[in-house]
């Protein structure tokens, strides 16, 4: 399904404008993962160098984040929406963030050759895959040895109580995309068995949790978070990836 099409069914929009807008609006709401997403990255190797991939990246938001980090590390933004990659590309340039680009580029047959990457990211992107097999094992494909992939994503099975806190405090566009987005995610047991079956041992499936450093470090921005009480821990999984 291309991206158009994607934000188009979430929001149950006709309008790929007015689906741009409401998919900001979600974006701006969950910015404080993308900090807390880059800032986790040193708990979890080392990234100062080489070439990174952000999958699904839409707005930008994660890849801009890491790339401020890691000065020297060259990251590319792989989306499906040429309007999403033009969004993306103009406000890296309007951040002065020269070590990122974005690209058209789809996960099912990513045009990178093999062992070329020292980090994938992805957040928010998995339930949107056609086939997560395939996606699977072109991300494996394409990671260096000794390279991580981090992929976090909601949770099917997540407590029915911490999904319905979040949908309350959403306005009515954004709560239907919410809702449609946690029906179309998988559970961890459903992503280990699409794991295996791509061939990749070395996995873990976790709640999606952040180190004490990366809490503090983000202190100031938590404390302004929309619906900071929501237990994300629960709603979210993180799926590392290994390749030795």
């Amino acid at each position: 399904m291309a991206k158009r099409e994607r934000i188009e069914e979430e929001f149950e929009l006709d309008s790929e404008v007015e689906g741009f807008q409401e998919y900001s609006y979600i974006t701006s709401v969950i910015s404080i993962t993308y900090n807390l997403i880059a800032d986790e990255l040193a708990n979890l190797g080392n990234f100062q160098e080489g070439l990174a991939l952000d999958i699904g990246c839409g707005l930008g938001d994660l890849a801009i984040e890491v790339a401020r980090r890691y000065p020297k590390l060259h990251i590319m933004g792989a989306d499906i929406s040429g309007e999403a990659i033009k969004k993306a590309n103009n406000k890296a340039k309007n951040n002065s963030i020269d070590n990122v680009r974005f690209e058209f580029a789809d996960v099912h047959n990513l045009p990178y050759r093999d062992f070329c990457f020292n980090l994938i990211l992805s957040h928010g992107s998995i339930h949107h895959w056609k086939e997560p097999l395939r996606a699977f094992k072109e991300i494996f494909r394409t990671l260096k040895r000794g390279g991580l992939a981090y992929l976090t994503d909601l949770r099917k099975d997540a407590p029915i109580e911490i999904v319905k806190e979040v949908e309350k405090n959403l306005p009515a566009a954004q709560a239907k995309a919410f809702m449609h987005s946690v029906n179309a995610s998988w559970t961890p047991t459903e992503l280990k068995q699409i794991l295996t079956q791509a061939g990749i041992t070395d996995f873990s499936i976790t709640e999606q949790k952040f180190s004490r450093q990366t809490i503090f470090k983000n202190r100031e921005l938590l404390r302004k978070a929309t619906m900071r009480n929501a237990d994300y821990t629960k709603l979210s999984q993180a799926t590392l990836i290994r390749k030795q």
